[in-house]
């Protein structure tokens, strides 16, 4: 099975100095401290668990055994605690070997939250040693100055601190529920593209806030299944037969929310010059998007 990684995700350098900074190696230390401190009880990790995340993160990078070790527990833990040297060739650049460590934290969380999915009707506490292992190392990434964040499985690269506390973080939390999970997927596609500087950015943000809509109109049954786009969802929540879910006010903000963000990325521009948002638009564009779902999926 193909596992998404940061390696991978992130291929173009983002890490220029020669050696990873004191920080960022004590990031990696209280990462391994809150792996087999904090979780390994509650979620009762075994050998099993330290191997699948070995292996995803060997057939990914394409590479063999990660360390050499007595156990996969502890070739997990070594490989993410190990000192950064230039002359080592395994280590290749320090951008490479930040790369690494940061894939296997990112599989090591991920197949956590999966495995306290598992256990959580018979073990609720599971869920919330996860929670707050989640909240530790997006405290301790932004102590070490990562300008990273870890949501819902992956590693992406952080907006402003107080957009990631105060909208990005909560909008995440909210989007673990699996009938979230194409508004959680777009939303990270969003991110991925404005990194990559791509122009269609936006239109997955919209996209992410579309889907949300829809899913709130559906499970209410509010849905006619004769919309025809975002604007007729949109209707459904203001009607007064929905109790005014969104005011009207509201309603008119988020059509035009679709009419300059998401429709000029919807069709094609004809003689017309192609959309064009700056950085900073797309930007807004993204943030707006997390913010009205947070607040919607709230509501609902």
């Amino acid at each position: 099975m193909i596992q998404e990684i940061f390696l991978r995700r992130y291929p173009q350098q983002v890490y220029w100095a020669d050696h990873p900074s004191a920080e960022m190696h004590r990031f990696f230390l209280q990462a391994a401290h809150i792996i087999f401190d904090d979780l390994v009880e509650p979620l009762q990790l075994d050998i099993g668990f330290f191997k699948r995340a070995h292996d995803a993160l060997a057939r990914e990078a394409g590479c063999g055994r990660l360390y050499d070790a007595s156990s996969w527990d502890a070739v997990c833990g070594e490989f993410l605690t190990e000192t950064y040297d230039l002359w080592n060739d395994h280590h290749s650049s320090a951008d490479a070997f930040l790369k690494m460590r940061l894939s296997l934290v990112e599989l090591l969380f991920r197949f956590a939250e999966e495995r306290a999915r598992e256990l959580a009707p018979r073990a609720p506490a599971a869920v919330s040693a996860v929670a707050s292992a989640v909240k530790e190392l997006n405290g301790r990434l932004r102590h070490a100055g990562m300008g990273l964040h870890y949501h819902n499985g992956i590693l992406q690269f952080a907006r402003d601190e107080l957009t990631e506390t105060r909208t990005a973080e909560p909008c995440w939390i909210l989007l673990r529920d699996a009938k979230w999970a194409n508004v959680d997927r777009e939303l990270k596609e969003a991110i991925e593209r404005a990194e990559g500087q791509r122009q269609d950015a936006a239109f997955h943000a919209a996209k992410a806030l579309e889907s949300a809509i829809k899913i709130i109109s559906d499970d209410k049954g509010w849905s006619t299944g004769r919309e025809r786009g975002a604007a007729n969802y949109i209707d459904n929540l203001v009607s007064q037969q929905s109790g005014r879910f969104v005011a009207p006010w509201e309603g008119d903000m988020l059509r035009a929310y679709f009419v300059h963000v998401r429709n000029p990325h919807g069709h094609g521009a004809g003689s017309q010059p192609p959309p064009n948002l700056t950085v900073h638009q797309t930007d807004w564009a993204i943030e707006i998007a997390m913010a009205w779902i947070k607040n919607l999926v709230r509501r609902s």
